[in-house]
């Protein structure tokens, strides 16, 4: 009988055992595929589509021949990892649309930046199709499309992945001729696009954070030159403040941002300082984050300018003095976040919203000073 109880511990043991392995396998390989997930690189195609001097915005088969492109582009980023946004399946507005297709064509950047915040991407990539169908003295319809792309991250930052590609197809009838060359092109585009090329000419190819090896001529599933281009900029930010007219606001947003947690590196690239005119003002760093993200970042440098503000202007953070007066720090309350995509921040000095909180006596370095005298 107790041989039997024994046996029965043992196997009952043997079971939690296996049971409690299964849980922390389950557990690893759901973070390997989590972080994997979020690895991915989100991107949207945005159309820039004009068919004999037609606009976007008069609709009909134009929007249909540049969809059709359009799709066989996104074909190839989905094979090779990307997440692609649709931005008609995003049931945007097509006045709006419209409205900022209309200012790409004299700003590019501008567009993108527009884009990639309203789709909420890493990434944004600018289509021209042109399309041309003549029909030939045999009976034949020729069409011929040309597709120019141009790749920017939603810093407004280049991706050095401009494309320009032209196909020709003949056929019977003129709606299939259009309909070959605006498939193969955007096909064609998306393979140059997703296209990778290993530096090294021989030998095995390792794969990050993997033992497996393979030839060098094996296929390669990663992104290509967006991949590539997009991936050492994740970690370069730009920072924007707007709104400040004193120099010692900006001098105080500096040592926040150089010395809140995550930044590594944080460098003063430009800015406008105007007493009387707010908004004429800006100052821009790139920083480099390291263990953060923008948004995170961006909740990090409020919590900061508020004990700054709470402690009157005279505190020591992360082993950085900031003695200024409660004068020259009062509108720092005021600071409150812009717009901000997954590859810039925006913050803006808000003079009314200094003079509301005032009322509610929150984060005033007046206050903080006379409890300090006080005390």
């Amino acid at each position: 009988m107790d041989r039997l109880r024994i046996s029965k511990r043992k196997s009952s043991g043997y079971g939690y055992l296996i049971y409690i392995s299964f849980l922390i396998a389950a557990l690893l390989l759901g973070s390997v595929f989590a972080n994997s997930a979020m690895a991915q690189t989100r991107i949207v195609v945005i159309p820039l589509y004009t068919e004999e001097g037609r606009e976007a915005k008069d609709g009909g088969k134009s929007t249909l021949h540049y969809r059709r492109a359009m799709g066989f582009i996104e074909n190839q980023l989905v094979r090779h990892g990307f997440e692609v946004i649709n931005p008609f399946a995003k049931d945007a507005s097509e006045a709006e649309y419209n409205r900022v297709m209309e200012r790409a064509r004299e700003d590019s950047v501008l567009a993108s930046r527009e884009m990639c915040k309203k789709y909420a991407v890493d990434v944004a990539y600018i289509v021209w199709l042109s399309v041309r169908v003549k029909r030939t003295s045999d009976g034949y319809c020729k069409a011929r499309a040309r597709l120019d792309g141009q790749g920017y991250d939603s810093a407004g930052r280049s991706l050095g992945a401009n494309v320009s590609k032209t196909f020709k197809a003949s056929r019977r009838d003129c709606d299939d001729a259009a309909a070959e060359v605006e498939k193969e092109v955007g096909d064609l585009v998306g393979r140059k696009l997703t296209a990778w090329r290993d530096s090294r000419a021989k030998g095995s190819v390792v794969t990050a954070g993997s033992d497996v090896s393979r030839k060098s001529g094996s296929t390669q599933t990663e992104g290509g030159v967006l991949k590539r281009r997009a991936d050492p900029l994740e970690n370069l930010i730009n920072v924007r403040l707007d709104g400040a007219t004193e120099y010692e606001i900006a001098e105080v947003f500096g040592k926040v941002i150089n010395t809140v947690t995550g930044v590594t590196e944080a460098k003063r690239y430009s800015s406008s300082l105007i007493p009387d005119n707010p908004q004429a003002c800006f100052v821009i760093w790139r920083v480099r984050i390291e263990d953060t993200e923008p948004f995170r970042l961006q909740a990090n440098v409020m919590k900061m300018i508020d004990d700054i503000s709470d402690a009157g202007g005279e505190i020591t953070l992360k082993g950085v003095p900031y003695r200024y007066t409660a004068a020259e720090i009062d509108l720092l309350k005021g600071l409150r976040p812009g717009d901000s995509t997954t590859r810039s921040i925006q913050f803006v000095v808000d003079r009314e919203r200094a003079r509301d909180r005032e009322f509610s006596g929150r984060h005033d370095p007046y206050k903080a000073r006379q409890k300090g005298d006080t005390n």
